[in-house]
């Protein structure tokens, strides 16, 4: 069990974090972004988003990025490469209800090292209310679940594709 202190300064971590989408990254990124609507059975007693089902919509913004960039699951499996998710985290800031209709904004931020890392933000599309943040952490294996430490031959293909689209923030 943590100490009253340490729990505090943690509160006040996050705190710091939910009034700023984005932790402003200086790397460059791609993105997209794509619409939920919240389903009845995602809510709970009170039409409130269960928690959990912020990572399916975090899921749906990456599938989304994937079609449009070439990077979706089916392009992984014809390569037979897996991109198993190692990491993923959220910020709750303020709740959504059911039958909300969301933008979640996916960036892949451009990396050296042979991995995929996801940014996220979910947004209110009614009125572009900040409603969660987060990421993701993805790394890449053989179809049997061998880890591969190098790019796959398809990534290095993407990145060259992508070599005058990343956005690079000011």
């Amino acid at each position: 069990m943590e100490n009253g202190a340490l729990r505090c300064h943690r509160i006040m971590d996050i705190e710091k974090r939910r009034k700023r989408p984005f932790v402003r990254d200086t790397r460059s990124y791609l993105t997209e972004t794509t619409q939920v609507r919240v389903r009845f059975q995602e809510v709970d007693s009170m039409s409130i988003v269960w928690h959990g089902h912020y990572i399916s919509y975090f899921e749906d913004a990456r599938r989304g990025f994937g079609r449009k960039y070439g990077i979706d699951y089916p392009a992984f499996l014809e390569n037979n490469v897996g991109a198993p998710v190692a990491r993923v985290w959220v910020d709750y800031i303020s709740p959504a209800f059911s039958n909300d209709i969301l933008d979640v904004e996916a960036r892949l931020y451009k990396s050296d090292g042979a991995k995929l890392e996801f940014g996220y933000e979910v947004r209110r599309h009614e009125n572009g209310k900040l409603l969660a943040t987060g990421g993701s952490l993805q790394v890449f294996s053989s179809l049997k679940g061998k880890l591969i430490l190098t790019w796959p031959e398809m990534m290095l293909q993407r990145y060259d594709d992508w070599k005058d689209k990343w956005i690079i923030p000011k």
